[in-house]
């Protein structure tokens, strides 16, 4: 896992290194000061354009700056190995989290619509606000479908079921293709031919 802590600490003594105050950094990187003090801190770490930025300023790589610290030539390689398997894991993490989020939000829709459409049908109430509700449950449930929908296409890859290439579709082929729980039949960008495709996380 990234090492927060270890990255604001590097980020603090290359600045120091560099006679930097806090401000005068935030002032390169085009941040405030006090998102400088919070990566220094160990409680977040900048964006990619900012990673970059600060890589550039101090003279060292991207993979020193994640590494928290700098690597002679020698240990460049294996540093740069272990931080990509690093990376992949914390993705599949983040991809399973994302994945499980996905079908809470699409019981909730389903139980939010149901609840609606109960309420309209069985408490007397006028025919107006019967259709109201229907509509408001309805267009809830669309929102959160919506929402799941646009995590399976993020989330994970999806597996050609021809070439066994992986890709990660468009939100529209998501949206409009048949599927059975997360495999979809789809046209894979690479071979061009349409089969049914199976989600993967890694």
């Amino acid at each position: 896992m990234i090492d927060y802590n270890k990255i604001g600490n590097f980020i603090m003594t290359e600045r120091k290194a560099q006679k930097l105050t806090q401000a005068k950094l935030a002032e390169k990187l085009f941040v405030s000061e006090k998102t400088v003090s919070k990566w220094e801190n160990g409680n977040g770490i900048p964006d990619t354009n900012t990673l970059l930025l600060i890589c550039e300023i101090f003279n060292i790589s991207i993979n020193e700056l994640l590494n928290g610290e700098r690597i002679d030539t020698k240990n460049y390689i294996d540093k740069a190995e272990e931080k990509l398997v690093e990376l992949q894991k914390s993705k599949e993490l983040g991809d399973k989290r994302l994945l499980a989020l996905e079908i809470v939000i699409g019981v909730l829709s389903i139980i939010i619509l149901l609840s609606f459409d109960l309420i309209a049908a069985f408490i007397p109430m006028q025919t107006w606000q019967r259709i109201v509700l229907i509509v408001f449950g309805f267009i809830l449930a669309l929102v959160g479908i919506g929402f799941a929908l646009k995590i399976e296409q993020v989330a994970g890859y999806y597996v050609c079921n021809k070439c066994k290439h992986k890709y990660v579709p468009t939100y529209s082929q998501v949206l409009w293709s048949a599927h059975i729980n997360r495999t979809r039949y789809m046209k894979c960008p690479h071979c061009k031919q349409k089969s049914w495709n199976k989600k993967v996380i890694k």
